[in-house]
């Protein structure tokens, strides 16, 4: 999934248009969030997606290439369709196109794949017709994109992508964070196994309107965002490990975390790691592991990978 910058055939296309974005992390307050709760996300700048447009001859057909699909537009599956033919519809593009992704932003690992294919493609498709894009369309554009791939998104994924800074978001507002200048590192760690945001979220909605001790977990978990923030603000990398492992206990009740994301931490524990939680859907998808030393991240990083992670990055919170 190696990223390419190789233009120069596009260029000389009638008519074509690029686009790109990094993915995400949520730092805490994942499923909370939308109940109304506070999460904080950053931007994951090792993980990007970058999307063309090119036009086709008029006899041709419309054709997606990426990693998760390969074919015309016509057979492609539901989400890639709907936003593609939104796009065509609603600028009247009469050619064929071919739009081609790249990316090494693995899929369904809460990592925000989804939300940076849409920012990457929107971005490409207002370059492809030559007309200025506002982030406020820009994130509603991706919002609907989101909305048909996960039915109840957040909303978290937008706005940390094309805002490309930290940020705080709550009930759909979102404030710009400072970067971060925490003394630690942070494992981000591919557990390999696919998770489903759709279903985690709806099965959360359940639970929670069910019996009422799960909206409790919830809660709780929106105190510890605050709990988060502090320790962000006041530069104290310490005092987020007990925000980050009691999050990961209330959403372990919540039913969303995996076998394979409890073993991963167990063993960064008896490595020396200050704490650890799932981030995004859960049930597989992705982690986060903190460290205080490079040394320490990096026999994480070992471990988790012997464990059976398919990715592995090592992120510097000093800012």
């Amino acid at each position: 999934m190696k990223i390419n910058n190789n233009l120069k055939v596009i260029e000389k296309m009638a008519q074509y248009g690029y686009g790109e974005a990094n993915g995400k992390v949520i730092l805490i307050g994942e499923h909370a969030v939308t109940f109304g709760q506070p999460a904080i996300a950053i931007p994951f700048t090792s993980g990007k997606v970058k999307a063309t447009i090119v036009s086709l001859e008029q006899h041709a057909t419309s054709e997606i290439d990426s990693d998760v699909y390969r074919g015309s537009l016509a057979e492609a599956p539901e989400h890639l369709k709907a936003v593609v033919s939104r796009f065509i519809e609603r600028h009247n593009v009469t050619q064929p196109i071919k739009i081609t992704t790249e990316t090494n932003l693995p899929p369904s690992r809460g990592l925000g794949s989804s939300a940076a294919f849409a920012v990457a493609f929107v971005r490409a498709s207002y370059d492809f017709i030559k007309q200025p894009l506002s982030d406020e369309t820009l994130i509603a554009e991706t919002n609907w994109s989101e909305q048909i791939a996960h039915g109840k998104p957040s909303g978290i994924d937008a706005q940390t992508i094309v805002s490309n800074k930290p940020v705080w978001f709550k009930q759909g507002s979102v404030t710009t964070l400072k970067p971060l200048d925490l003394d630690g590192y942070m494992v981000v760690i591919d557990t390999g196994i696919l998770g489903s945001t759709k279903q985690s979220v709806e099965d959360v909605h359940r639970l929670c309107a069910s019996e009422e001790k799960y909206l409790q977990y919830i809660k709780e978990i929106g105190k510890l965002v605050y709990d988060a923030r502090n320790a962000i603000e006041q530069h104290q990398f310490e005092k987020l490990a007990p925000a980050f492992n009691w999050c990961q206990k209330y959403l372990k009740l919540l039913t969303v975390s995996h076998e394979k994301i409890e073993t991963i931490l167990e063993e960064s524990n008896k490595l020396g790691a200050v704490a650890g939680k799932l981030t995004g859907s859960g049930r597989g998808g992705s982690m986060i592991v903190l460290a205080k030393t490079l040394e320490i991240a990096k026999k994480i990083e070992q471990s988790a990978q012997k464990l059976g992670a398919q990715h592995t990055w090592i992120e510097n919170l000093g800012g």
